[in-house]
């Protein structure tokens, strides 16, 4: 859910500085000041993305997804953009505005084809709807399956809003199938499993797993009534998880059940009080060349105080999180993409690099373009960008943070609400990976295969505003655009 365009005025002093300095910043985030935002000359590489010839139907975003034969499902999710920020509203988030849809996406024939959960047909309960319907949920693949865990949405019996108990397993292939070419008597029903348990109920968090590890649902929060509406009864019900929780899913494909992992959750932690952030999978390089892969939580919100987190969070593959002290001048920053945007990453098992690319989104500090060249600046409101940045962490460990300038996403003018402006994309959706990119089990790519301009990918739909600061949803709106993502190796160019 989206809350950091409420205006925060508190008490807060800010400097703008050119690019490679460090920043001062607004006293409620996690630190005072943030890492330095280099220029992108010392990287390996360059992006680009460019618009595809293709598009989405409709737009959606908030939702999860999965491949299968190069075909992308896209299901979960909102249809439409910004929500509302209206006090005592129980419209914020429109119930008609979640999606129903079941997108299925061929990139090589640039076909969609699309099915309701609510046609007769689908064998589904509203209830079953309902669970298939949220936004903001977790989920990851796993062979042919597909794995959701929470979300929020309408409960349709009641009428309220709330974060589900849900663990969902989808069959890829088989929902495709029904999407696509449905045999007689053939449902979504048959091809969608369900179990419950409160340690699922969260909202704005991320769930993974490597090789075959726990199951791992990090962070995020529960959150139970209408958003901004104070007054309601019973009151808004909201609480972080700040913890990283840990399960076996066990599934032969016809009974799903799962075993709390032994230990039990991590201690909850108020500096894991984050939701809404990036959480990537990372490879890192250890004695004798050996491979391991965890994940880092980057950025995020919010503090007591609402304002952003800085340091990121280190997350081993059984769950088990750490955070560098932020106290330390040595501790690395984020400065910017905190919120949640499409992201991928790169390593480098040559020089035991690691690259995580972050594109667009919502963010606490941006690059203005001025008669001067670019100038860093903050705005606490947390505003929508077009922009995009690399974090790098080398084999010692050490983060450094870059202003990809020529990596964002390109100039498209608003035709509908405040004409002329540029759309702001990248907040609240997906990179698709082409299968013939060469991965790690984690989804990383092995950039060392990457040896010269190559097409590793696509950003999918997500939300785009035609304002970076706005508090208004005719602002913005649910992406129907398509966007390639290319990789160039820097030494191509020589």
């Amino acid at each position: 859910m989206k809350t950091c365009q409420i205006a925060r005025l508190l008490a807060c002093f800010c400097l703008t500085v050119g690019m490679g300095w460090n920043a001062a910043i607004y006293a409620d985030n996690q630190t005072p000041t943030v890492s330095p935002v280099l220029p992108d000359n010392s990287l390996p590489f360059d992006i680009k993305i460019k618009v595809a010839d293709f598009s989405l139907p409709v737009g959606v975003q908030s939702y999860i997804h999965g491949i299968y034969n190069d075909k992308w499902l896209i299901i979960t999710g909102r249809m439409g953009g910004l929500h509302g920020f209206v006090n005592n509203s129980t419209n914020n988030f429109p119930v008609i505005e979640q999606n129903t849809t079941v997108f299925v996406i061929d990139p090589i024939r640039k076909q969609t084809y699309t099915r309701s959960l609510l046609d007769p047909q689908s064998g589904l309960t509203q209830a079953q709807v309902d669970l298939l319907s949220v936004t903001a949920a977790q989920g990851y693949q796993s062979g042919k399956t597909l794995y959701i865990t929470g979300g929020y949405g309408v409960d349709s019996s009641t009428g309220n809003l709330n974060t589900k108990n849900s663990l969902t397993a989808i069959d890829i292939p088989g929902l495709i199938h029904w999407v696509t070419n449905p045999s007689p008597g053939e449902t979504a029903a048959q091809y969608i499993r369900q179990i419950f348990d409160n340690i699922f109920k969260v909202t704005g968090g991320y769930m993974n797993q490597v090789d075959f590890g726990p199951t791992l649902l990090i962070f995020g929060h529960e959150f139970n009534g209408f958003y901004h509406d104070p007054l309601q009864v019973p009151p808004v019900f909201q609480q972080y998880t700040e913890q990283v929780r840990r399960f076996n899913i066990i599934d032969d494909g016809v009974t799903l059940s799962f075993t709390p992992e032994n230990p039990l959750p991590s201690t909850p932690d108020p500096n894991y009080r984050r939701r809404d952030l990036n959480v990537v999978p990372i490879v890192k390089k250890q004695h004798h060349h050996k491979l391991e892969f965890e994940f880092a939580a980057l950025s995020g919100v919010f503090t007591l105080t609402d304002g952003i987190w800085t340091v990121p969070v280190e997350i081993t593959d059984q769950g088990n999180p750490s955070m560098a002290d932020p106290n330390l001048a040595s501790t690395f920053k984020q400065a910017m993409n905190g919120y949640d945007c499409a992201t991928f990453g790169m390593f480098s098992k040559h020089t035991g690099d690691m690259y995580t690319i972050l594109l667009g989104g919502m963010s606490f500090g941006f690059f203005a373009e001025t008669t001067n060249g670019f100038v860093f600046e903050t705005d606490p409101e947390i505003p929508f960008i077009s922009q995009t940045t690399t974090i790098r962490t080398d084999k010692r460990g050490k983060y450094t943070q870059y202003f990809m300038k020529d990596g964002g996403f390109p100039f498209i003018a608003s035709t509908t609400a405040n004409p002329g402006n540029q759309l702001l994309f990248g907040s609240e959706c997906e990179v698709f990976f082409l299968d013939r990119i060469p991965r790690y089990c984690n989804d990383v790519i092995k950039l060392d295969c990457i040896k010269k301009r190559t097409l590793i990918g696509y950003i999918v739909g997500g939300i785009a505003s035609t304002l970076p600061n706005t508090n208004t949803q005719a602002d913005s709106f649910p992406s129907t655009y398509i966007f390639e993502i290319y990789v160039e190796p820097k030494h191509c160019k020589d």
